[in-house]
């Protein structure tokens, strides 16, 4: 097993001195902190997957770059935080607290949702254009989806490197792998809600 404190906490790879800079991406580890609302850096969950930094985060949800260090192996966490109805307790920085009220339904229900999109997903990874959810786990009064880590360039950098327009082949070649898998993420009852040119690999 890898030393957690031996591991870039934005790319995962391995470091020459504990908390330094990384030889990979040139990120300086002693720096490494999220947001308050956000899960530390280093964090551990469910004694296996170690918490690096965010990648990125939407309405109801953020996702941090991980590893497993069971497997030795980068991954992808996706932690249910719906933004206004839920926050971090501030005396663990870990633990997510529901607000009280119509929020606590509210957060209960989006949580149900949480729980069945990664069951839909784990039925449908193995379609082309769709991650591979490796595990889901309830933790901190919240839930996380455990996914392979996809490397690669978004959609977004690519159009912007193409000064904002891609030919009509290309785009084609890029989505019908995509609208085929939504295809199947849609008949197993399950809407997107969150396809932007961020999130496209």
């Amino acid at each position: 097993m890898i030393d957690p404190n031996l591991l870039c906490m934005r790319c995962m790879s391995k470091l020459t001195e504990e908390n330094g800079v990384c030889p990979n991406c040139g990120f300086d580890n002693a720096k490494a902190a999220n947001e308050p609302h956000q899960l530390e850096c280093r964090s551990i969950l469910a004694g296996a997957y170690l918490v690096g930094c965010v990648l990125g985060q939407g309405g109801f949800g953020i996702t941090y770059t991980g590893w497993d260090l069971n497997l030795d192996l980068k991954i992808a966490i996706k932690e249910y935080y719906p933004l206004g109805y839920a926050t971090r307790d501030s005396h663990t920085h870990i633990s997510v607290l529901t607000l009280s009220g119509d929020k606590k339904e509210f957060y209960q229900k989006g949580l149900e949702r949480f729980v069945n999109e990664a069951k839909t997903l784990a039925k449908v990874s193995r379609d082309n254009g769709i991650v591979g959810v490796r595990n889901f786990i309830y933790e901190n009064g919240t839930a996380y989806i455990i996914m392979d880590f996809v490397e690669g360039e978004t959609l977004k950098s690519l159009a912007e490197r193409s000064g904002g327009k891609l030919p009509a082949q290309e785009v084609l070649r890029l989505f019908r792998p995509l609208l085929t898998s939504l295809t199947h993420v849609h008949a197993e009852g399950l809407l997107h809600r969150d396809i932007s040119p961020d999130n496209i690999i």
